[in-house]
C-alpha cells in the first residue's frame, strides 16, 4: 500500500506583496526539500492571477508531513506569511487511491 502523503495549499497574496511572497516561498522550498521524508515540495503561481499560489507537496508518510510543521523554518515562514497573505490558506491533505 502506498503510504505517501500529498498536500496542497492555495492562498492569495496581498497585491503589493507578490515579490516578497515569491522570495519567501523560494527560501521555504529550499529548506523544506532537505527534510527527511520530503519527496517533492514546490509552489506554483497562477497564470491567470499572479497573486494566487498553490503548493504541491509529496511526503513519504503522514508522519513526515506532521514533522514538517515542527520545523523552525516553517514556523518562521508562517510568521512572515501573516503579513503577506490576503485571507486564509486552503490546505487539503490527500492519500492516493489509484
Amino acid at each position: 500500500m502506498d503510504k505517501k502523503f500529498y498536500v496542497t495549499a492555495k492562498f492569495t497574496t496581498k497585491k503589493t506583496r507578490v515579490t516578497d511572497m515569491i522570495t519567501l516561498l523560494k527560501k521555504l522550498t529550499a529548506e523544506t526539500k532537505s527534510e527527511a521524508g520530503c519527496l517533492d515540495y514546490g509552489y506554483y503561481q497562477s497564470s491567470e492571477d499572479s497573486r494566487v499560489f498553490t503548493s504541491i507537496e509529496v511526503w513519504k508518510t503522514p508522519e513526515a508531513e506532521a514533522a514538517h510543521w515542527d520545523t523552525q523554518h516553517l514556523k518562521d515562514a508562517l510568521t512572515q506569511l501573516s503579513n503577506l497573505i490576503d485571507g486564509e490558506a486552503e490546505v487539503i491533505k490527500y492519500h492516493k487511491i489509484t
